[in-house]
């Protein structure tokens, strides 16, 4: 069963990545009917990633875990959501002024962030090692949209490369 969400996920993510890297070079322009496509497999790339965290077939064990999975998995979850909530309206449109403000004030990708957090919080918190190493598969998929995002901004925002001096990661 493991195996089977580990594909699922793969694939979800796998799909976002790709779409990323098509309208990069150009080759495709999403609407909004590919942009809820994404959210939609996006939900279920991270139900199955979940799913791979706490029913490993190679579980250590929880105790110790805890005290490193919780703080991540609840920071990434808190830095998702806040920057989604921030940026909702204007993350698939394209319109509107940069966001500097709130989180986006120190992080130019706290939604990435708080992915990353979340991919090694679950694994950490669930003592599933198999799952933690798989784990560096999708954050270098997140790394991809964000240098994709990162090129998208600076492209549309010339005020990008000042706020990007003033911000990490």
């Amino acid at each position: 069963m493991y195996h089977l969400f580990f594909v699922i996920a793969l694939g979800c993510f796998g799909y976002h990545t790709i779409i990323h890297v098509l309208e990069y070079f150009g080759l495709f322009k999403a609407n909004e009917r590919v942009h809820f496509s994404i959210g939609i497999a996006m939900f279920f790339g991270w139900l199955s990633y979940f799913y791979m965290s706490f029913f490993d077939p190679f579980m250590t064990g929880i105790s110790a875990y805890i005290v490193f999975g919780v703080p991540m998995l609840i920071a990434g979850f808190c830095l998702f959501f806040e920057s989604h909530r921030k940026v909702h309206k204007r993350m698939h449109h394209g319109k509107g002024p940069l966001v500097r403000d709130g989180v986006y004030k120190y992080l130019r990708h706290p939604m990435y962030l708080g992915e990353i957090l979340m991919f090694l919080g679950a694994p950490i918190l669930g003592g599933s090692m198999l799952t933690l190493m798989i784990s560096s598969v999708f954050i270098m998929m997140v790394l991809i949209w964000r240098y994709f995002e990162e090129s998208e901004l600076m492209e549309r925002y010339p005020e990008y490369e000042e706020y990007r001096k003033k911000t990490i990661f």
